[in-house]
């Protein structure tokens, strides 16, 4: 089963005190190359696309150079003005490329979730083998409530079946990209699961991981960064 990646590192990182939260190492090793080695270390990845802003292009390459990324297919999509955006470049980039790498799913990964792990990015692949698409999910376990617009508690909202969504979402290709398409016309979404479901896909929930948490604010780092 071939597969490829597109690892999102475009955005502004406007809550990160100023820096490039995908380019902050952590114990010697930026966000952006934990948040990619493991899917280098996944049977069958053929290609890697990351998508950058203009101004990190030279960075972004000088970073993921210190992978090993043999026999692998290295592209970078520079990023449009939303996330949605940015990975609908990254899409085109491999669809313009799907006679040479013969693709048939694609996992779409926030380039500011360092702690993925391979285990958890081959459950996705193999369940989106099988129903279409898939994703990490977590339940809540918090209680839920609804609050007004001049900051009061208004009502309760049932938990049951409530779960927080994670990334490496995991789809068909070329199906997501096809869905991608149609979703360029319509209102913005929130993530790849809500434009493949829109477009008549199915996307399986697998268990997600507390550790694959998404590096937000720098206090997120702070006990592990080194500078």
């Amino acid at each position: 089963m071939r597969h490829a990646v597109i690892v999102t590192a475009a955005g502004s990182s406007r809550r990160f005190n100023g820096s490039k939260k995908e380019f902050v190492h952590i114990e010697g090793e930026s966000v952006l190359c934990r948040a990619i080695r493991p899917f280098l270390a996944s049977e069958g990845l053929c290609a890697l696309v990351v998508t950058y802003r203009k101004e990190d292009l030279q960075t972004a390459q000088k970073l993921v150079g210190t992978l090993d990324t043999s026999g692998i297919r290295v592209l970078f999509a520079e990023g449009g003005e939303t996330r949605q955006e940015s990975v609908f470049n990254g899409l085109k980039a491999l669809y313009d490329l799907r006679d040479e790498l013969e693709i048939d799913l694609v996992s779409i990964h926030d380039g500011a979730r360092p702690f993925v792990d391979t285990a958890l990015v081959d459950r996705c692949l193999k369940e989106a083998a099988r129903t279409g698409g898939a994703c990490p999910c977590l339940p809540v376990t918090d209680t839920i409530v609804r609050v007004s617009e001049d900051g009061l508690l208004q009502s309760r909202i049932d938990r049951e079946g409530v779960f927080t969504v994670q990334t490496p979402q995991t789809f068909r290709f070329p199906d997501i990209y096809l869905a991608h398409c149609q979703a360029r016309a319509d209102v913005a979404y929130t993530d790849d699961t809500e434009i493949f479901l829109h477009w008549g896909g199915s996307v399986a929930c697998i268990e997600g991981s507390s550790d694959n948490r998404k590096i937000t604010f720098a206090k997120d780092i702070q006990d592990r960064r080194h500078s």
